[in-house]
């Protein structure tokens, strides 16, 4: 399966038929895929969430974190 940035808004034919093409194998592969594989699946294609962890990793990668000690008081 090939990597698909969630971020970039497809601007082209070739995009869309990628797009397209990339909704039929899910759509036919989906019968075969364990819960667990269903869940990931669920994950990587919300939008939101994946902008949010991309957002929070930049963060990280930054050194801009909030200790687990001080977020669970």
């Amino acid at each position: 399966m090939s990597k698909v940035n969630v971020q970039e808004k497809p601007t082209s034919a070739l995009a869309f038929e990628e797009a397209h093409e990339a909704v039929i194998k899910i759509k036919t592969l989906k019968p075969l895929l364990s819960p667990k594989e269903e869940e990931s699946l669920a994950i990587l294609m919300d939008k939101e969430l994946m902008n949010h962890l991309h957002k929070s990793l930049k963060e990280a990668r930054a050194g801009d974190i909030e200790p687990l000690e001080n977020i669970l008081k």
